[in-house]
């Protein structure tokens, strides 16, 4: 599995719009906010980068709309938060999630995670343990392909660490990394697809 990061400050004033498919453009231009429009168009710009995405066509969604490549050479998965936008890619279904590190809502750790996760997050402390835990619930519904239809306070990601998880009749292996002041976490089926580091993907790249 490869995970690929980008920085969207270089595309605030949407610099490379035009390299994005039409309904990348749509969505771009659907945002109000600058940041949101960049974290679409970088997210845009590297599937193009990556996975080799210009045009709508090469793209097909399962039933929940989870995106996969027409081709079927490759599985992906994209996220965004705070400055970066993360593309996971692997040889079979995986899911990603980044999340800028910020003070948590009780009330979201309440609503959101097991009785059990609640203990192990307030006997670890601190906010690195609640995006551990929410990265990886947020990953693993992405994952699967169902998102919310899988509420996150409905299955457990204990023990937060990279053994076997069984979830939705299936095992997933569960991955982290910390880049930059985000929390980063990958879910795959297959043990061997361990995510090998980060490949930083600059501006420049994604404007070739």
């Amino acid at each position: 599995m490869r995970l690929y990061i980008s920085d969207i400050k270089a595309f605030m004033l949407q610099n490379g719009v035009e390299l994005v498919t039409d309904t990348r453009k749509r969505q771009i231009h659907a945002y109000m906010q600058a940041e949101d429009k960049a974290r679409c168009l970088a997210s845009g710009l590297l599937l193009r980068e990556v996975c080799g995405v210009t045009d709508d066509s090469q793209l097909v969604f399962g039933i929940n709309g989870k995106p996969y490549l027409k081709s079927g050479e490759v599985y992906f998965n994209i996220s965004h938060s705070g400055d970066y936008v993360a593309l996971a890619t692997a040889g079979r279904e995986v899911g990603v999630d980044i999340e800028k590190t910020a003070p948590y809502e009780d009330s979201v750790a309440d609503r959101c995670f097991t009785g059990k996760e609640r203990e192990w997050m307030l006997k670890e402390g601190g906010n690195e343990a609640f995006y551990r835990l929410w990265t990886a619930k947020e990953s693993l519904m992405k994952a699967t392909g169902l998102g919310f239809l899988m509420p996150p306070e409905s299955f457990s990601v204990l023990p937060a660490d990279s053994s076997a998880h069984r979830i939705d009749g299936r095992v997933w292996f569960l991955d982290w990394f910390v880049y930059d002041g985000h929390t980063i976490c990958t879910a795959t089926q297959d043990s061997a697809e361990k995510m090998e580091g980060v490949t930083t993907v600059s501006s420049d790249e994604l404007l070739v």
